[in-house]
């Protein structure tokens, strides 16, 4: 199975004082451990989870940089993941879908994963509801 990650998938992973952290963890750990699973992660993933879980403003306390940084060398350095980097005509398919959808705002970097997921077949894995308004996605809410 070839899944793509949502940053809040990482964060609800790490951060164990959040209520679906054991649900989320042990799915992750349970996906990554299994040699059959491509784990796709996009650096705006990576960079939202340093971005939210090192915020005070967030988290208190805050998850400090290097934990942040251990986890995430951790989960990068594991052989079933991998980093996607998308190209020029992802940022075309990406427009064409909020065109589409009438996406803007918020739901900028949902398109962003959205398109990612379904160019590459991926289903994507994330707690969030709003991509319940992109047709034809495979969506896992663990």
């Amino acid at each position: 199975m070839v899944y793509l990650l949502d940053s809040n998938i990482l964060i609800y992973a790490k951060m164990d004082g959040m209520a679906v952290h054991e649900v989320v963890s042990r799915w992750l750990s349970g996906a990554v451990s299994d040699p059959a699973n491509t784990i796709m992660v996009c650096e705006t993933s990576i960079l939202s989870f340093l971005r939210i879980t090192t915020n005070a403003k967030v988290f208190d306390p805050p998850l400090g940089f290097d934990d942040a940084r251990i986890f995430l060398e951790s989960f990068v350095n594991h052989p079933n993941i991998q980093i996607f980097r998308p190209s020029a005509p992802h940022f075309i398919a990406l427009t064409d879908l909020m065109k589409k959808l009438k996406f803007g705002g918020n739901m900028v970097m949902d398109a962003y994963l959205a398109v990612l997921a379904m160019s590459t077949g991926a289903t994507l894995v994330t707690r969030d509801r709003d991509f319940k308004k992109v047709p034809y996605l495979k969506i896992l809410n663990p």
